[in-house]
């Protein structure tokens, strides 16, 4: 009996090892879901009522299974909290992974105070029935201020003109920059927490101007960073009309170049154009080889391959330099939908026949004034 127990005794860690390995295979597939990027490192000051977007918070989210799964994204937020997903619910095949940006909405009816905000990837294998295999998330904190001043930062070129450039905010805290603004219009307007805080402008990935500052409770700051960079000026569309039959002949496209930065072996202008919804090809308007600083003013007359639709037509320059895209024109549209006519306006039709009248009206009060004369003459 006692070596029997003693047996037994040997058995059944081994049983038990066993048992749990057979156990452990779902949760080692579970173990391929795995969760990066720069969500957990934040620790958002947002005002009630204000919000905050940026590329620069977000989670990866990676399947390192040998099986391809659905991924449900949630969040745990306060009261008056939202977490805004660009997704929520994706299929990621074995080996994929997908980049999630993260938003921050922070309502009217927010309780000022510290919180944390939670955002969790569940991975679901799909067929019979759903199956849940397991879960990654992160954690951020988050301070909802209930006062704040304002902001409104500029990017502009020496002589005071709009650049389209990538302005980002942040706010300085303990000698780490925390994200609470990001445009690509090259201006940026938002409700901050006091405090200090850094803007920075870029233009082709490059930072080209940065100024810190203190921005106080209802404080209203204007920012103005100055760039010089290379950026497309006096950008416009002129339709053109055949004299003829009336019809939309061509755009004229008419834009400059301004180089206030260096000489750049080469340059090239490239027009994007969409007809609605629809895009249609690019078109290389200039290469510049050299592209030397100062000015160059440019023209391109446009037809479209297709000929000329009742539609909108939308044009936009980007400037490459190295084969990169390094900054954009803001966009124009030609109207020719909606009502509108590829003919020319009805409008310079009225000029001439309003000046047609006049003529007229002119003509007949010089005859009425000469008959006066004559009969007073007689």
């Amino acid at each position: 009996m006692q070596k029997l127990t003693r047996g037994a005794g040997w058995l059944a860690p081994l049983l038990f090892f066993l048992i749990s390995s057979v156990l452990i295979v779902p949760a080692a597939k579970a173990g391929g879901l795995a969760m990066s990027g720069s969500f957990y490192r934040q620790q958002f000051e947002i005002p009630v009522g204000t919000s905050l977007k940026t590329p620069d918070v977000y989670v990866v989210v990676f399947n390192n299974s040998d099986e391809d799964i659905r991924i449900t994204m949630s969040t745990e937020v306060p009261a008056g909290v939202e977490l805004v997903l660009s997704e929520k619910d994706f299929p990621l095949k074995s080996g994929e992974q997908k980049k999630i940006e993260i938003g921050v909405s922070v309502s009217d009816a927010a309780v000022p105070g510290s919180y944390s905000l939670k955002v969790t990837a569940e991975a679901h294998r799909e067929g019979t029935g759903i199956q849940l295999l397991g879960s990654a998330g992160q954690t951020a904190k988050l301070t909802v201020i209930g006062e704040a001043g304002s902001v409104e930062i500029s990017a502009v070129t020496p002589d005071g003109g709009p650049v389209l450039a990538l302005v980002r905010l942040m706010k300085q805290v303990g000698g780490q920059n925390f994200n609470v603004g990001y445009s690509e219009t090259g201006n940026l307007s938002a409700r901050v927490s006091p405090g200090n805080y850094l803007a920075e402008a870029y233009v082709g990935g490059n930072k080209l101007a940065d100024q810190t500052f203190t921005i106080a409770a209802n404080e209203n700051k204007k920012i103005t960073l100055e760039l010089r960079t290379v950026y497309f000026e006096g950008f416009g569309i002129l339709p053109n009309y055949n004299t003829e039959t009336n019809q939309l002949a061509f755009a004229e496209i008419d834009y400059a170049v301004n180089n206030l930065l260096e000489p750049f072996p080469e340059a090239k202008v490239v027009l994007k154009i969409t007809e609605g919804s629809n895009p249609l090809n690019d078109i290389t308007l200039a290469t510049l080889s050299p592209l030397e600083k100062g000015r160059v003013g440019l023209s391109y007359n446009y037809i479209p391959s297709g000929g000329w639709h009742k539609a909108t037509y939308t044009f936009k320059l980007n400037l490459m330099i190295d084969d990169k895209p390094y900054v954009s024109s803001k966009e124009e549209k030609l109207e020719l939908g909606s009502g509108a006519s590829t003919s020319a306006p009805t409008g310079v039709n009225w000029l001439l026949i309003g000046g047609i009248a006049g003529g007229v009206i002119i003509l007949i009060l010089i005859i009425v004034i000469l008959m006066m004369r004559r009969r007073t003459y007689y």
